[in-house]
């Protein structure tokens, strides 16, 4: 069964539209959704960033105290100065050593350590060969010191505690550096002595790429973003107060202005050096859009900002999102099609009803609309043929009904025009008892019965003809002289009462009409011979008058002066079938006699007075 498109549409746009909305609003959701946990996750491995290398100069100032606290350093300062370089003095030295090796082990980030007495006059200075961790490789003086020696803080010298004090973060030669100062106490019975201070340089650069790699480089994807790009995609930034790039992944950028080397990172880089923590955006030099999430470092001047790139972190949940569209685009287009095929099936039952209606409606009476017992819309297919059924009954009674109509009807006609030619022969044989003598009423007499016997042979070819009679079907109007129609119709009808009745007429030689002649002298017959009829019982006066109307129309007007009839009954009942003022007649006439009027292109009108008379007046049209 084929689907019907205007079904499936409107069900497409009723399933998509609220499963698109949903799509739209979750797409819109996941995406906001996953903003907030790119931002969450940005701070919290900004956090962790901060703590490991919090956590490892945090180590670093404890290994420096525990120097500062061990007895070898005590007891190689406790020693003659005189002897501290002197050969008796090898076991101190050597226990220093050991202690300080520890120290600047491979696994230190520590470059240096030196110490400084109270004159602050250095003691010892110490450093990390590469690539060594015993104390033979172990670059030790105690005289002929370097230039540029680290010195202490100047704040350290009044320092009652064994805590560190941390310089600004310096840039050399060997790249950036953080030093470190502890004091060194001499603990007595009565007070602690102060002996001098370790400083040490701590090596930032090395400290920083090794808690970077944690995070570039790294293969694990974040498990709070699902299928999101690995921290690959992320980048670490630290930049100093003086606006220079501590580190970066990229190592050519390295003590780099942030200005000159990276113009797109300056607005965030800007909120760094003052100080400020928090996250923002930027493009990139490829106009991507990139989020940053910065913060200062505790206790050193410098700040670090981890990068990701926006479109890569929101891979995962735009894609996501993009499948959650097409999955409901899918799901309701499915559900669409199904519903429409059940649509169909549940209402294929109201269809074939529709569609038999329809066909009874075109005239198919004999049409029944079947369907299966289980369907929902039989009980109406079934009051449907029943209605057809009864509707075929009816018309078929109405048949019969109209055919016996139609029976009456022409017996009607055919009485109306019997009764006006025996009528018509009863005035001539009742004239002729009383002048029958008379030669020229004899012949006009022979004249009347040959015209009255042609009506009537006339009257019994139409009622072999009855289709003919009842549909009212006339012969093509011709020009028609209806002066002797008049005249035959006073002849036959008036000419017998002529001695009851004064005839006038006012007719003249010719008067052409276009009409059918045959029907038309039935209606001069009708109207003289109901003229007659009205002044029954008394003596009374006929005129019949022909001529031309002011617009050349053809007219005749057949006056009597009868008893009339009243204005209700010429309006409501006049022209009527079987309407009439007599007893005996029928009341067919002169519905017949507008009629063939009206068929004729004329018109047929009456002035009638009660008491005083009636004159009907024909107008028909005339030849051009």
């Amino acid at each position: 069964m084929p689907i019907r498109p205007k079904i499936l549409l409107t069900l497409l746009g009723l399933c998509l539209a609220p499963l698109l909305l949903l799509g739209v609003i979750s797409y819109f959701n996941g995406m906001e959704e996953a903003e907030s946990e790119l931002l969450r996750d940005l701070e919290r491995e900004l956090d962790n960033f901060i703590a490991a290398v919090s956590d490892h100069v945090d180590e670093q100032e404890n290994e420096l105290i525990a120097l500062a606290d061990s007895k070898a350093l005590r007891d190689y300062l406790q020693s003659p100065a005189k002897q501290l370089a002197s050969p008796a003095n090898d076991q101190g030295l050597t226990g220093l050593k050991i202690a300080l090796a520890e120290t600047l082990s491979k696994q230190s980030h520590l470059l240096n350590i030196s110490f400084f007495d109270q004159q602050k006059r250095p003691v010892f200075f110490a450093e990390r060969k590469p690539e060594e961790r015993a104390s033979e490789g172990l670059s030790f003086r105690n005289q002929d010191f370097p230039p540029g020696l680290p010195r202490p803080e100047e704040g350290l010298w009044a320092a009652t505690k064994s805590e560190p004090l941390r310089s600004p973060i310096s840039l050399n030669s060997s790249g950036t550096s953080l030093r470190i100062s502890v004091p060194v106490f001499l603990q007595s019975e009565v007070a602690e002595i102060s002996l001098g201070a370790l400083v040490s340089e701590l090596e930032v650069d090395s400290l920083l790429s090794g808690a970077a790699r944690r995070w570039e480089g790294s293969e694990q994807p974040n498990e709070n973003l699902p299928d999101r790009a690995s921290s690959t995609s992320r980048t670490v930034v630290v930049v100093d107060r003086a606006d220079r790039i501590l580190y970066h992944q990229n190592q050519a950028l390295a003590y780099q202005l942030v200005g000159d080397s990276l113009p797109h990172f300056k607005p965030v880089a800007a909120r760094m050096m003052s100080g400020d923590s928090g996250w923002q955006s930027f493009r990139s030099g490829t106009d991507e859009e990139v989020w940053a999430a910065f913060s200062p470092f505790p206790g050193m001047n410098m700040s670090v900002a981890i990068l990701e790139s926006y479109k890569q972190a929101m891979a995962g949940a735009r894609r996501s999102g993009v499948w959650g569209l097409v999955y409901s685009i899918l799901i309701g287009s499915a559900t669409a099609i199904l519903l429409s095929f059940y649509l169909q099936v549940r209402t294929r039952g109201l269809e074939r009803v529709s569609e038999g209606v329809a066909a009874i409606a075109e005239g198919k009476l004999d049409h029944r609309i079947e369907l299966r017992s289980g369907d929902e819309n039989r009980v109406l297919a079934d009051n449907v043929n029943l209605m057809t059924d009864r509707l075929r009954e009816q018309i078929a009674r109405e048949t019969e009904a109209r055919q016996f109509q139609s029976f009456v009807r022409l017996s009607a006609m055919l009485t109306h025009d019997l009764k006006n030619a025996i009528e018509a022969l009863s005035l001539i044989v009742r004239n002729m008892e009383r002048h029958f003598d008379n030669q020229d009423f004899r012949a006009d007499a022979m004249n009347s019965l040959k015209l009255a016997t042609q009506n009537l042979s006339a009257m019994v070819t139409r009622l072999t003809n009855p289709v003919a009679t009842l549909s009212g079907e006339y012969k093509m109007a011709q020009p028609t002289d209806i002066i002797p129609m008049l005249k035959r119709a006073l002849a036959i009808t008036a000419g017998p009462v002529s001695e009851t009745h004064k005839i006038e007429a006012e007719l003249p030689p010719s008067l052409f009409a276009v009409v059918d002649g045959e029907r038309i002298e039935k209606v001069i017959e009708n109207l003289v011979l109901n003229a007659l009829e009205a002044m029954t019982g008394k003596n009374g006066t006929l005129t019949i008058k022909a001529g031309k109307t002011d617009d050349q129309k053809v007219f005749f007007c057949v006056t009597d002066t009868g008893t009339g009839m009243t204005p209700d009954f010429i309006e409501k009942r006049l022209y009527h079938p079987f309407a009439t003022t007599k007893k005996k007649g029928v009341g067919l006439g002169l519905y017949t006699c507008r009629e063939v009027v009206r068929a004729n292109g004329g018109s047929i009108k009456v002035d009638s007075r009660e008491g005083a008379g009636t004159t009907f007046r024909v107008v028909l049209p005339s030849p051009k």
